[in-house]
């Protein structure tokens, strides 16, 4: 058996490597684009592509895991999966080829929240907000380091040897895992029934609307500065520092859960998105850059607290398949909608009304934000 803080830090190492290949997407975005002549619905449906597994699977894969046990075994499996993807876009001889494969990125990274949250909650059963932003703290260190290596490895090599780079480590994850977690042992009581309720699907809308307004930025902010005349380092090392917030963000946002609860934190963080995005809308330059780092503050602090809620919704038999819902929601509205952010901006003639656009969906957030302690308890 490992200790609490052994499996704490254990996923906080690994959480660094699964959101640094879940977010290091939007790096590549203008190699591809030049290498493929791509618009921005092309880069949209890449984009759907590379996280649509993410969202169909995780409420099975956590399910499975749930009843079956074999948490060790499902994420090993999934880093391995992940690393696979990275390795077959690397060959990629074409576009659609390239948007094929990173299918497998996808049903790799679908196999992760549902066991982390799992594996930490039944550490730390009284502390779970606190300890699930601690783990949320080594994803935003995987977030902002994601677009800083791999812009500085695409100039300095190409992007196909940076999508080896990126493959290495994940690979090196899934060795880790197996070697060292224990195995977590099936609960024949895990049933499903009563399992999707109604606290479950407010939370998930909740999350999901504005993980997908989030996202929407992350995925296209490069494109964009490069499209408006910033060099491809200039404009990875810009989202890089917009997403240092999440260090900060994730940690906080755990430790407020844990204080006052999750309708609060959520519903603030909901009018702060609103208008952030409208600040966004009307601004231009420095201003604006501003405004998507509060975006993203707002987005990376409801990680730990949506994690926090579906393991309480979920129970103990229950959690890989609450937290599953809740990512997997998140996922399907993200993949989603980034396709057709990219048409719209291909409609518009501009990726940054395109943007302005996602206040819809951070508006239709706050009603499902506002149920959520009632529900939740």
């Amino acid at each position: 058996m490992r200790s609490p803080r052994a499996i704490l830090g254990t996923f906080v190492g690994v959480h660094v490597i699964n959101d640094f290949y879940a977010t290091v997407l939007p790096a590549f975005l203008p190699a591809l684009a030049t290498e493929w002549d791509l618009d921005y619905t092309e880069l949209g449906l890449l984009s759907f592509a590379f996280t649509l597994f993410t969202g169909v699977l995780q409420p099975l894969i956590g399910h499975v895991a749930d009843k079956q046990g074999k948490r060790k075994l499902i994420l090993s499996f999934g880093f391995f999966v992940g690393g696979t993807g990275f390795l077959l876009m690397a060959v990629a001889p074409s576009f659609w080829f390239i948007t094929v494969v990173s299918l497998l990125c996808g049903l790799g990274a679908a196999a992760y929240h549902p066991q982390a949250t799992a594996f930490v909650v039944n550490a730390y059963p009284e502390d779970r907000g606190r300890m699930l932003g601690i783990h949320g703290w080594g994803g935003s260190v995987g977030h902002f380091l994601a677009p800083a290596i791999a812009t500085v490895a695409i100039a300095a090599l190409d992007w196909r040897w940076a999508m080896v780079i990126v493959a290495i480590p994940i690979i090196g994850a899934g060795i880790g895992l197996w070697v060292y977690l224990p195995e977590s042992n099936p609960n024949p009581e895990a049933f499903l029934r009563g399992a999707l309720g109604r606290p479950i699907i407010m939370a998930a809308l909740a999350f999901g609307l504005l993980n997908t307004v989030l996202y929407s930025f992350v995925t296209f902010v490069v494109k964009m500065l490069v499209d408006e005349g910033w060099t491809d380092v200039r404009a990875g090392a810009t989202l890089t520092a917009m997403l240092f917030i999440g260090v900060v963000a994730q940690p906080v946002g755990g430790r407020i859960y844990d204080r006052f609860g999750g309708r609060r934190l959520f519903v603030c963080a909901n009018f702060g998105t609103i208008c952030s995005v409208l600040i966004f809308s009307q601004t231009s330059g420095a201003a604006s850059l501003i405004a998507v780092t509060a975006i993203a503050t707002f987005g990376f602090g409801l990680f730990p607290v949506s994690l926090a809620i579906a393991s309480k919704i979920g129970g103990d038999s229950r959690t890989g398949f609450t937290v599953g819902v809740v990512f997997g929601v998140s996922g399907l509205l993200g993949a989603t909608a980034r396709p057709l952010v990219g048409a719209l901006a291909e409609a518009l003639g501009d990726i940054r009304l395109a943007l302005g656009w996602t206040v819809i969906l951070a508006i239709a957030a706050l009603p499902f934000a506002m149920q959520l302690e009632r529900e939740e308890t």
